[in-house]
């Protein structure tokens, strides 16, 4: 699905789309929003995971991502 810049801002009012911090108008164009990354990382580790179900309980998921992430990389 893609979304232009109208629609993106009405699911951010709506709470159907949440970005966090929510990025200022400016940023929303077209149909993208231009996002910071911060200077703290994590790449996954070489793992046999087809996939990760991010549906289960916030707990189970954190353990889930704990197995195949790596530590922080701060720049």
């Amino acid at each position: 699905m893609r979304l232009c810049d109208r629609d993106i801002e009405a699911w951010l009012d709506e709470g159907r789309l949440s970005i966090n911090p929510r990025p200022p108008v400016e940023r929303i164009n077209g149909a993208t929003v231009d996002v910071r990354l911060g200077n703290k990382f994590r790449t996954f580790r070489g793992h046999t995971a087809a996939f990760i179900d991010l549906s289960g309980p916030k707990d189970e998921v954190s353990a889930a991502l704990d197995r195949v992430m790596s530590d922080e990389i701060v720049l």
